[in-house]
């Protein structure tokens, strides 16, 4: 009976964990709001639940927060600029849709445009992990995540996936964007901080 009052109890740290999600997630959201601050939101939010939940460091709130207004000078160009290229796709995609009645060339443009598609959601995934983790001129981190799209090209597309079914559950849905945003950067810093490790020095490596 003393164990369920302890605070270091197996129940009480997943609901501090399941707090936390939500917290962050809420976090995200509302500092996502001027849309342009989105790229520096999922910086933070990456690094808050990787530290704060994944390593179970403390002040994962207070790390959002800091991590946010120091990464906002690079991330908002870098959002800007996948944003307009994804807003574009949609748009094509579209246009493709309104297009249906001739098949041939309608469906030689849908396998491009899912080929884009595919490409903006996996380099966006690495995109703002990359930022959290490092410090990036703008040129160089748009640079350096297309390269680990290229690199890491399987882990790629199930986080370009992961990225689209998340966006759809919260746009469809709404409320699930008060725990799904944190939720798919835990899920995806497994394939994240993975990759991260073949691609740090091994003394670094061993203490991530």
């Amino acid at each position: 009976m003393g164990n369920l009052f302890n605070p270091d109890a197996f129940l009480w740290r997943w609901c501090s964990r399941i707090l936390d999600i939500m917290v962050l997630s809420i976090c995200w959201f509302f500092c996502s709001l001027p849309v342009v601050t989105i790229g520096a939101a999922s910086t933070a939010l990456y690094d808050a639940a990787v530290h704060g939940i994944r390593r179970d460091e403390p002040g994962a709130y207070v790390r959002f927060f800091r991590t946010f207004r120091r990464e906002l000078k690079t991330a908002v160009p870098a959002a800007l600029l996948w944003g307009a290229a994804l807003a574009a796709l949609l748009w094509c995609g579209q246009q493709i849709g309104v297009a249906i009645q001739d098949p041939g060339p309608v469906l030689a443009a849908a396998a491009v445009l899912a080929a884009l598609l595919l490409f903006v959601l996996g380099t966006v995934s690495w995109l703002f992990p990359l930022l959290s983790r490092f410090t990036f001129s703008f040129g160089a981190l748009n640079r350096t995540a297309g390269q680990f799209f290229m690199a890491h090209l399987p882990s790629s597309v199930l986080l370009a996936l992961l990225l689209a079914v998340s966006a759809w559950a919260c746009f469809r849905f709404l409320f699930p964007v008060f725990f799904v945003p944190c939720v798919e950067a835990l899920l995806a810093s497994f394939l994240v901080e993975r990759a991260f490790q073949k691609h740090m020095p091994p003394e670094k490596s061993e203490e991530a």
